[in-house]
This record gives structure tokens, C-alpha cells and sequence, in this order.
């Protein structure tokens, strides 16, 4: 689907050129939904507990349901845990995977995409539509996203208790999953499922997929940690996507209010992080305001669309996929001057009516020149 939005332009008092991308009428992203290609894993890679990388999949775990007799309370040992180093994953890691799969088999993954980033950044994309009032801010090159001073303040500005909701998060993951297939515990007092009741929660560490699909004309490359899966990795070229498991908490639905919210923005942002990278499945745990698991339940990622349609004030994913569509292809005529070390910023702010790119200059890319030499003079001799 081709943009039906022109490049318009402004000046700001420094004289920088201002491209602007519009989201209304809403209505223009109505109609036949764009065609989203199912991802392939291209490689993956690990993090360990002290967060040294490994081209390898030591980290990926297993899902196994919790035991919410023994293992409900969520705030057990958010004294001891340890925090995430980065609140935002710098692109280093994503690169290193992509290079050492090139060294590995030859294949240049990067040269045929059009965009590389993590999940995340697509989902702020897909999300942008339907919610209107959450500002972010990115910075890019023709092949690169990077922090800017907003994405950085948001991610250091968490308070007290959303500092222990994210922990609530972090310890479902570790009573969910096991490090051996779900096939391989055949009793309640298997090692490995009493280990997790006292394991120490470390974020750090990761199992991370990069794989590649396509939006529309727009060749994607993106990252995303994993958090787990329901069986074995099958071996190259069989793709694993399709066993990956989301885990996920949210407040226990009590009223109708609840259900609303539940379902207007968590199921919304699930639905985009998962369907992007393949996940067909996302488990939630429902726990109480202290942090108590109630209960489980699970959904699959591609019929959450459902329980949403026709629905007042909710929202549709052919508008997320139409706009993400037409956004990244537009941004595409914009992000043109040739330099890695140059970069853009890319910025939704209010009154939230648009999306603005500004060219930052050159000298600001957080592109390190190991990737330039690497991969520019991959791209440009492709």
C-alpha cells in the first residue's frame, strides 16, 4: 500500500527542515489491512547473569505453569534481585548477532532490509494510532535507531512502584519457565521446579531472537527477547517462532472499568509485541494490587483481534498495520541523506496529531565504526 500522505515541511528557528507525518483523519487508515509476512528467525543470541553475550541459545527457557499454592506471591525476593543494567538495549547486541551470522554462513541479512531495530521500536509504531497521549521520541540513521535526551528520561523516570510492578513481571517469568522441555519434568519435586521457587531474579538475563518479515514493501529486521517456549528448537532452516511463549501479569479484572482498560491498552500493546515477532501464544498471570497471583489464562496472539472488534473505544490492528505501513514508507523518503554517521530524530509529541522528523546532524549517529566498516561496506558493494 503505497502512502497517500506527501512530505510536507517546515522550518524551525534553527533553520532545520521539519518533515511532518499526520495520523488524522484516522479514517485514512481504514480499509484493506497491509500485508504483514510471517517472521523467520534468521539467528538468536544470549545474554548471561552478568551480561556478557553469547551467539548461542544457553538462555532459552521452557514454559512450565506455576504452582499458585507455592509460587503466587510475586514480591518474594524483590530485596535481593538484580536490576537490568540498561533500561533501553543499546543496538550493539542486534548488530553482533547479525555480523557473526554473516561470518557463520555467508548470508548478508542486513543488506536486504530496509529497517533494523528491536521490537519495541515497531511496537511504539503499530501502538502510535491508539495511543495518542504517550509521547516517544527515537533517532536514526538509514540503518540505525538510537537514543535520544526524551527516550532516556523516560526510561530513567520510573517511580518506587512501577519499579516493583516491573519486578512482579520479571518474577512471573522465572516461576513460569524451566530450563529443560516441559516433556523432561515428570514430578512436583524435579530440581529444577524447586530451584525456581528460591532463584535469584536477574533481567539480565536473555534469550533473544532476530528475525526478518516484511510490512507492505518495507523488508524488516528486528530483536526481541524471548521468554520462553513451549518445546524444543527445531534445527536450521525450520523456524522456531511458532513455539515462543509471551509471558505477561496484569491487575486482576474485577469490574467492568477493569475490563475495559485490559483490554483498550495491555491487550493492544501484547497483541502488537507478539504478533510481530511471530509469538503465537501469551500467558497472563492475574495478581491482586500486592503483588499475589489470582490466576492464569492464556490467549492466542491471533484471535485477541476478536474479543476487541466491534467494541466501542477500542482499536483495530488493520489502522495499526495501515499506519505502520504507510509511516515506515514515508519515513523511507525522508531518512535520505547517505551517512552513517549522521542521524535524524524522530519525534511524537503533543498535541499528538503527528509524527516529526528533524535531521540531527552529523556526529550524532550511535552507530560504533566497527558496524560502519562492517556493514556499510557490505551495503554499498550489495
Amino acid at each position: 500500500m503505497a502512502s497517500s500522505q506527501g512530505i510536507h515541511r517546515m522550518k524551525q528557528k534553527t533553520l532545520q527542515e521539519v518533515f511532518k507525518f499526520s495520523l488524522y483523519p484516522i479514517q485514512q487508515f481504514e480499509g484493506t489491512c497491509a500485508t504483514y509476512k510471517q517472521p523467520v528467525e534468521i539467528t538468536s543470541f544470549s545474554y548471561d547473569s552478568d551480561k556478557v553475550l553469547h551467539m548461542d541459545d544457553r538462555q532459552l527457557r521452557y514454559y512450565y505453569p506455576p504452582n499458585l499454592a507455592e509460587e503466587a506471591d510475586l514480591t518474594k525476593g524483590y530485596d535481593t534481585y538484580i536490576p537490568k543494567e540498561n533500561a533501553r538495549e543499546p543496538i550493539d547486541a542486534l548488530l553482533d548477532a547479525l555480523f557473526h551470522h554473516q561470518q557463520k554462513t555467508g548470508e548478508k541479512a542486513i543488506s536486504g532490509a530496509d529497517v533494523v531495530s528491536w521490537r519495541g521500536i515497531f511496537t511504539k509504531i503499530l501502538c502510535t494510532p491508539f495511543t495518542r497521549n504517550e509521547p516517544w521520541e527515537l533517532g536514526a540513521t538509514l540503518w540505525n535507531e538510537h537514543d535520544t535526551d526524551l527516550s532516556m528520561a523516560q526510561a530513567n523516570a520510573i517511580t518506587p512502584r512501577h519499579k516493583e510492578m516491573m519486578y512482579w513481571g520479571y518474577r512471573f517469568e522465572t516461576i513460569c519457565t524451566v530450563p529443560k522441555p516441559p516433556n523432561e519434568i515428570k514430578s512436583s519435586d524435579d530440581p529444577d521446579l524447586i530451584n525456581r521457587k528460591l532463584e535469584l531474579v536477574n533481567p539480565n538475563i536473555q534469550y533473544c531472537s532476530v528475525a526478518k518479515t516484511t510490512l507492505g514493501r518495507t523488508r524488516l529486521i528486528m530483536g526481541a527477547e524471548v521468554d520462553c517456549s513451549n518445546d524444543v528448537k527445531p534445527p536450521p532452516p525450520q523456524n522456531p517462532v511458532g513455539s515462543y511463549v509471551e509471558l505477561k501479569t496484569s491487575k486482576v479484572i474485577q469490574k467492568e472499568k477493569d475490563q475495559f482498560t485490559f483490554e483498550r491498552f495491555k491487550l493492544l500493546k501484547c497483541w502488537a509485541q507478539s504478533f510481530l515477532i511471530g509469538t503465537p501464544k501469551i500467558v497472563f498471570g492475574f495478581r491482586n494490587e500486592t503483588g499475589i497471583l489470582q490466576s492464569i489464562r492464556e490467549f492466542k496472539t491471533l484471535e485477541i483481534p476478536r474479543i476487541v472488534r466491534g467494541k466501542p473505544g477500542m482499536w483495530d490492528p488493520s489502522i495499526c498495520l495501515n499506519f505502520a505501513n504507510q509511516f515506515l514508507e514515508w519515513l523511507r523518503k525522508v531518512v535520505v541523506i547517505d551517512d552513517p554517521r549522521t542521524s535524524y530524530t524522530i519525534m511524537f509529541r503533543k498535541p499528538f496529531r503527528e509524527i516529526e522528523v528533524v535531521h540531527s546532524g552529523v556526529g550524532n549517529s550511535a552507530v560504533a565504526e566497527k558496524y560502519i566498516s562492517i556493514f556499510w561496506d557490505t551495503m554499498s558493494k550489495s
